[in-house]
């Protein structure tokens, strides 16, 4: 069974290296497509490390075509429906996000998932993911985040930004798994090749639930040399957090664009006290406002 809201809350204030839970999560033995994540094939089964790695240098971005199969797809929807029925009624304000709010079905964003379940932790830590920011990035990483986005009919554009100015740094990288086909119509993301070299770029406040920040100058060669994205279900995007990034409009009315994000920062980013700080005042600055707005 899932370990009580009390008791992950615990375990996360816990300071302790050896603070863990000793009852096995029903969610570890639950096979999921080919089985266990724990279980699941290298990423080094899946891709070819060292072209990967050097595009990935050259450009700032990796797109992994079919880089999970349809059983292991299925099972990430089938463990998330779970995670809407079982946790979110559970989780605080701030971990989820709805189109309508607390109408389930309306889902838009989730956030720290692995915080609150066993699969999603495990999923951070599998051999699928875990190792892969390491090859790209050429340093020790370890997860940081796992999150959900369902971009609904009618959503209008992602901005254009780079995730370093969440980060607070560019140690790091961003996965992002599609779990439904995404094109150009449901609202695909789009990289701009190489802008990551240019270093952080100057951000301006939005309204926009999300991506509070966006790129002061999105200039007219960015916009020209940006890459459309479509991704297939099971493809897995990465790209280095100053690599400039946006998302069209969902001009569908019937099909949302589901995504898995799964972040790994660099191991040396758990020791820098000044980073704690400054996310920790980010954060709440960032709910304070948000509830204020009604947002959450």
């Amino acid at each position: 069974m899932l370990i009580t809201k009390s008791r992950m809350v615990e375990l996360i204030n816990n300071k302790s290296p050896n603070a863990q839970c000793t009852m096995e999560p029903k969610a570890k033995k639950i096979k999921t497509g080919e089985g266990l994540v724990s279980e699941w094939p290298k990423f080094s089964e899946r891709i070819d490390e060292k072209k990967e790695r050097k595009f990935f240098l050259d450009e700032g971005y990796v797109k992994l075509s079919d880089f999970l199969s349809e059983k292991e797809v299925a099972g990430i929807n089938s463990e998330l429906d779970r995670y809407r029925k079982d946790v979110v009624p559970e989780l605080p304000p701030k971990r989820a996000f709805f189109e309508k709010k607390d109408d389930a079905s309306t889902i838009i964003r989730l956030e720290r998932m692995a915080d609150f379940d066993h699969f999603f932790q495990d999923l951070s830590e599998s051999p699928a993911f875990n190792g892969l920011a390491d090859l790209l990035l050429g340093v020790d990483c370890e997860p940081n985040n796992v999150q959900f986005f369902s971009k609904p009919p009618g959503a209008k554009d992602t901005p254009p930004h780079q995730d370093g100015i969440y980060f607070m740094h560019d140690k790091g990288i961003t996965f992002w798994l599609a779990l439904d086909d995404a094109d150009e119509e449901n609202g695909a993301m789009s990289y701009v090749p190489q802008t990551y070299k240019l270093g952080e770029l100057k951000h301006k406040r939005t309204d926009q639930l999300g991506f509070s920040k966006a790129l002061v100058d999105y200039t007219e060669t960015m916009q020209k040399d940006a890459v459309l994205m479509p991704a297939k279900k099971g493809t897995l995007l990465g790209h280095h957090p100053y690599t400039v990034h946006v998302a069209g409009k969902n001009k569908s009315s019937t099909r949302w664009r589901p995504a898995l994000g799964l972040t790994y920062w660099a191991k040396s980013c758990r020791d820098d006290e000044e980073l704690k700080e400054k996310h920790k005042n980010y954060q709440k600055k960032l709910m304070e406002e948000l509830k204020d707005a009604g947002r959450i």
